[in-house]
């Protein structure tokens, strides 16, 4: 029987404040991929198209868990999914503008902005992110699975939060924060997965709230020293270095995965 291992990206293999992946990390997650123990997968907030800041090894991964666990796919085919509902979607939306904050619609194959402002700019770039099409009303024609949130201030990331208890809130490491449906999380979906796909062992690595479920739910989870949730590194088996001091790939040595 195979071990599943899932990665998440940001401030986990990809060092947001150097903008890279380490080339440890790079050639330890080459090496596991073509190892037959194991299945290799994403869990990411991210979605299918926004995966370029690891662009060297986004195609080697067979499972992605993407925007958070919303949606899965198995060799680029869609296995989950649990999108928005509509009028949580136009409640978001109505509440964004009353207050001047840009959000984002992010569906299965596309995403679209509220507004450009140099919020949103800014957030897009520090996660190596195209500018996507203005278009208020995507969420009409699309099925959503997460709403981005473009913000710098906490207390107004707090009013969303409050606002929309009927929703789930994933903090950005900045900028900005995640809302999705109430019960999407990584954790779900690796439950998901581990019953259609008969995996009876999970080792997940994560550094964000969002990845507190996933390693709830891991035999082993480990937690990056660069995580600023107690509650991740609480949960974790261990916790391990930073990740521009290649936290993940002394990770990957400690469990002999290599």
């Amino acid at each position: 029987m195979k071990t599943l291992l899932f990665f998440d990206v940001d401030g986990t293999l990809f060092d947001n404040e150097q903008q890279k992946v380490s080339i440890k990390t790079l050639h330890a997650i080459q090496k596991l991929t073509q190892d037959e123990r194991y299945l290799v997968g994403l869990a990411t907030g991210r979605s299918i198209d926004q995966l370029d800041a690891i662009s060297e090894i986004k195609d080697a991964f067979d499972l992605k868990i993407l925007i958070n666990g919303a949606v899965a796919y198995y060799k680029n085919e869609f296995i989950y999914g649990k999108p928005m509902e509509k009028q949580d979607c136009e409640a978001v939306l109505k509440y964004a503008n009353r207050i001047h904050v840009g959000i984002g619609f992010i569906g299965k194959n596309g995403h679209a902005i509220s507004l450009l402002d140099d919020v949103v700019r800014l957030s897009l770039k520090d996660y190596q992110m195209s500018i996507p099409p203005i278009d208020p009303l995507y969420y009409l024609n699309e099925d959503i699975y997460q709403i981005w949130v473009f913000s710098n201030d906490k207390t107004t990331i707090q009013s969303f939060k409050d606002k929309f208890s009927n929703l789930k809130l994933f903090p950005w490491h900045k900028d900005g924060a995640d809302l999705v449906h109430k019960d999407v999380s990584k954790g779900e979906a690796i439950k998901h997965i581990k019953a259609t796909m008969g995996i009876d062992k999970v080792i997940a690595f994560g550094d964000g709230e969002n990845d507190v479920e996933m390693i709830e739910v891991a035999d082993i989870g480990v937690a990056m020293g660069n995580s600023r949730s107690v509650a991740l590194k609480h949960k974790a088996t261990f916790v391990t270095g930073h990740v521009g001091e290649e936290g993940l790939y002394n990770a990957i040595i400690k469990l002999n995965l290599l």
